[in-house]
Parts: C-alpha cells; structure tokens; sequence
C-alpha cells in the first residue's frame, strides 16, 4: 500500500511533535518457539522488543511478542502518544514475523496508526509471500480500514534509513540454517537505533560470535546505550545454528562497563532455572548484564545518559529460581 501525499505530510507533522519519555521494552524473549500454554516466568513468546519516544514506536522484530505490545498499545497509557510503529525485522526466520498477522492494530478498525515494516530483500519476499493466498491474506487487506498506512521497506546493509529524528544503521550478523559443515546462510540485519543527543539501541539476533565477527558487533554497538545480544545458548562450546551464548554475552558486558548488555532469544529447551543458573555463573558480578525478561522496562536518563530499570521481576526470579534449584538438588 503507497502512502498518499496527506499520510506522509500527516505523519511528517506528527514527527516534530514532542517526543515524551524514552522507554525500553521486552515482550517476547523466546528464540525458535514460544511456550504455548505460557510455562516460564522469564519467556513465553518469540523475539520482540520495543522502544518507545512519544508518537514513535519502534519494534525489533515481530515474533508473537507482539501481540501483547499490540493490545498495550490500545490500553497502556504509555503508548496513547503512538502514531506511528516501525517494524526492524532482522530475517526470514519465522519466528521472527510469526506475530505480525495477530497485532490488534491490523484488525481494530479505525486506529489510523502507521505501520511500516523493514528488512532487507529475503526477509520483506518471505514475509509477503507468507501471507497471502492461500497460506492466509496479504497484509494490505488486513489494513484495509484498521491502519492508516501500512507499507514495506527494504534496505540495503551499510544503509542508513532516517525515521523522524531517529536513524537506524544495519550490518549483516552471522546467521544461519544447519550444522556449520551444511549451513544456509540467511539474510540478518544487526541494527543500530539512535538520535541525536538521545540514547543509542543495538540489536543483535539472530547471531553466533566467532573471531571475524567481532568487528561487526563493535560497529554495531560503538557509543551504544543498550544492547540486546543473541545468547540462545548457554556456554560458548555450545553455540551453533547462527545463535550465541550467555557467557559470549557477560563477556561483552565485562569488557563495555558503559553499556547496559541485555541477553536474549533464550534457547526453548531452557528452564527459568536453567537460565537463572546460567545467569549467576556468568554474570559474576558484573552489574551491567541482565537477561531480557518479559514484561520488564527500562527507562532512559537523559540526565545520566543510560537506562535504568523501570519495571523488572529479574531480582525476584532469580532468588525464586535459586530457590527451586536448591530444593531440587
């Protein structure tokens, strides 16, 4: 669906609005399936995330994490301000877009939000191809008389993509289909989210570390703020499949004490137990890494320049965990 000329000068005039509290969100924190009925106090839903600055949203990928953001988006006060909702999805992974068709904004009539969903050439064709007949219906009917627009955009890696006052930059993350020895290597976008004088958001998943990517991440994440990084696993021995690991993550957060480090798309097969253990192994005391948890926030401090935690159970989980562990042993 194009935009008309009177969509874009609407929503270019709702851009220079003022931007309001800056917040940091967790909805889904799952990576490959959710935990459907829910079963964990940590994730239940595919990878979602979202950051929050007055009528903008901007949402890393579109997992079933969405949906709650969705519903939150018509009864949290937080998020009465939105008018428009940017969708980063990072590859064609299913369970990175799997939430999309379920968003209340595609079927409450009348909510007049604009949504846009990027990614690069492999994931947009994947995501297009996905809905629509007779696998289910092209996304432009869905929006048909519930959003105000709704329209795809591609990029390019190494582009730079300008939405209101916030850009975002993108660099192909190591990802993949398969063992290493028979991989098919997907399309990943890594993204790096900022604006001028405000905070700086990294993402980085689906994604396993190895020696040649470390140049990347440090691009990705150069001033960064807050980055959410891939630790489906739990010891680096262990990574594989494209994914990486919660020890690869401590590690970066020891080694950038200025930035709040954030390990997600928590392998399925984990219990809360097993990632809370995981989490005090590797955590040894550095105080700038937590696990992404859903239902947490965190709030920018323009003052201090960091996030801090607004909403979070990850103190009580992992005291209840611990507890749980010692009963069981």
């Amino acid at each position: 669906m194009c935009p008309t000329e009177e969509t874009i000068a609407s929503s270019n005039s709702r851009a220079r609005a003022g931007d309001g509290p800056i917040s940091f969100d967790v909805w889904g924190c799952r990576g490959s399936k959710s935990h459907l009925p829910a079963k964990s106090e940590i994730g239940n839903y595919t990878s979602c995330y979202s950051l929050l600055s007055g009528e903008d949203l901007f949402v890393f990928d579109g997992g079933l994490g969405l949906v709650p953001l969705s519903n939150a988006l018509r009864f949290d006060r937080r998020f009465r301000s939105v008018r428009r909702v940017s969708l980063l999805i990072t590859h064609a992974h299913l369970d990175h877009w799997e939430g999309i068709k379920d968003a209340d904004f595609f079927w409450v009539r009348g909510n007049n939000l604009d949504v846009t969903i990027y990614g690069v050439d492999e994931a947009i064709s994947t995501i297009q191809e996905g809905y629509k007949h007779p696998s289910f219906v092209a996304l432009e009917l869905l929006a048909n008389g519930t959003v105000g627009m709704q329209e795809y955009r591609t990029f390019s890696f190494g582009e730079t993509v300008k939405i209101g006052s916030w850009t975002f930059e993108t660099l192909p993350l190591n990802h993949y289909s398969g063992t290493p020895w028979n991989k098919s290597v997907l399309q990943t976008a890594g993204y790096r989210l900022w604006r001028r004088g405000g905070p700086v958001v990294s993402y980085l998943s689906d994604h396993e570390p190895a020696p040649e990517t470390v140049e990347v991440e440090a691009t990705l994440c150069r001033n960064a703020h807050l980055a959410v990084f891939d630790s489906h696993f739990d010891d680096i021995e262990n990574q594989r499949y494209g994914h990486g690991s919660q020890e690869y993550t401590a590690g970066l957060a020891r080694s950038r004490p200025d930035l709040l480090v954030m390990a997600g798309h928590h392998g399925p097969m984990y219990t809360d137990a097993d990632l809370v253990s995981t989490f005090m192994k590797h955590r040894n005391g550095t105080d700038n890494y937590v696990i992404a948890v859903e239902g947490d926030s965190y709030q920018w401090d323009a003052a201090k320049k960091h996030f801090r935690a607004a909403k979070t159970n990850t103190v009580s989980l992992i005291l209840r965990a611990s507890k749980a562990a010692r009963r069981g042993a």
